[in-house]
């Protein structure tokens, strides 16, 4: 962008001032910071479940139970042609938290940073941005007893579904580790909601501008679990009593706070997967055909809340505002 002649100093001073109120921001409170365009959110809840296309999700010809989630979809925003970016589940969760494509050897094989070190990932990622911007995250996991970067869980974590233990500027930070934490302490297995996540989202001082949930391996729908044995109607039911409780949340009634519910990929050729936006600020009984994948939700992340893209995959890719209120 060309700088009018007169306006260099003006605009280094701005960026000065911007620099030094950022440093001053506490990221343990949540904030509200309006840049250029339309915000859309000041506070998002991401929620991924596993393994299931759109056809098995939504609509009559889902392979379980999906009533819940085809009423959800019905009255909220659906995008119907949302893609997934690779195979199996990890390279899908590091493109969502850091727009890049990891579709590739060690982590097509749902790798361990704990076992590889090669499983680590050096490039930015989508939580550097939001800290940067003076914003604030919280990662729940489900089952993760262990809790901070220790990637240590009961028998219903699934590791390779916490992409942020694979970032090493994350890993190596105890302040960052202390972000990622067990939504259900005291609690295990199929439906063992995520009592701390609902808890943190009935105040406002407790809820991060960033959420990020991953259900348990029963709950995501990634393991046949008792007493429904079938994927689609476990998340079926475990969505039924969660997003309620989200929706009507303290945050969700009084701020302007939006909820992603997305599928990782699917075991089609298409690769197409559910993906819906509830909440205050998204429009309801909305559909759209156009293209969009795991790009274009860090692309909306980072329309919505002006931060700088963090590759060619994201930067390349159309952000998904029309789901939104004007």
């Amino acid at each position: 962008m060309r700088i009018p002649a007169g306006t260099t100093s003006l605009a280094i001073s701005l960026i000065a001032l911007t620099a030094m109120a950022t440093t001053q921001v506490t990221v343990q409170t949540a904030v509200t910071i309006s840049g250029p365009g339309i915000p859309h959110f000041d506070y998002l809840l991401t929620i991924l479940f596993e393994n299931e296309g759109l056809n098995q999700t939504v609509g009559s010809h889902c392979t379980g139970n999906c009533t819940y989630i085809t009423s959800l979809a019905q009255t909220s925003g659906l995008a119907k042609n949302y893609s997934a970016i690779g195979h199996p589940s990890l390279p899908n969760y590091l493109a969502l938290t850091s727009a890049g494509n990891y579709d590739s050897y060690p982590f097509d094989l749902d790798c361990s940073p704990r076992v590889l070190a090669v499983c680590h990932v050096s490039a930015p990622n989508i939580i550097d941005s939001i800290e940067n911007s003076g914003r604030n995250w919280k990662a729940y996991m489900e089952d993760y007893t262990g809790g901070g970067c220790t990637d240590k869980g009961d028998s219903y974590y699934g590791g390779q579904h916490n992409p942020f233990v694979y970032y090493k500027d994350i890993n190596d930070s105890a302040a960052r580790c202390a972000n990622i934490v067990n939504a259900n302490p005291g609690t295990s297995g199929y439906l063992a909601l995520p009592t701390l996540l609902l808890s943190d989202l009935n105040s406002v001082t407790t809820s991060s501008n960033y959420m990020w949930l991953t259900p348990n391996i029963c709950d995501d729908g990634h393991t046949l679990c008792n007493p429904l044995n079938n994927t689609v109607s476990q998340s079926n039911q475990y969505m039924s009593l969660l997003i309620p409780k989200i929706l009507s949340s303290t945050l969700f009634t009084t701020q302007r706070a939006a909820l992603l519910i997305v599928w990782d990929e699917s075991s089609s050729r298409s690769n197409k997967v559910t993906a819906i936006w509830a909440g205050p600020t998204a429009k309801l009984a909305y559909t759209s055909l156009a293209e969009y994948s795991h790009y274009s939700t860090v692309r909306t992340i980072e329309t919505a809340w002006n931060l700088p893209t963090l590759t060619a995959y994201d930067s390349s890719t159309n952000p998904m505002t029309e789901f939104f209120k004007p």
